[in-house]
């Protein structure tokens, strides 16, 4: 953040034409970072938007509920 980021025009905008789906990214002064932190977005946006909950995201979200459920569990065992 801050003036250094401010003074640079490097913004980088995707737009996936088929969905629709927009991903920007400003985060750091250089483009060439930018490009590749919002081609990363988008891929984990088009698979959020294109396999629901079989997403990589979503899965790894459960693998972590699940994995703190018997963690509750094991605990509340113990005791």
């Amino acid at each position: 953040g801050g003036q250094k980021v401010n003074k640079t025009n490097n913004k980088v905008v995707l737009l996936h034409e088929p969905t629709q789906l927009r991903v920007e990214c400003h985060e750091t002064r250089s483009l060439q970072q930018n490009r590749k932190i919002a081609r990363k977005r988008m891929r984990q946006k088009l698979d959020a938007f294109l396999n629901g909950n079989q997403s990589i995201a979503n899965q790894k979200r459960r693998i972590k509920s699940s994995k703190k459920a018997k963690a509750k569990a094991r605990n509340k065992a113990r005791q």
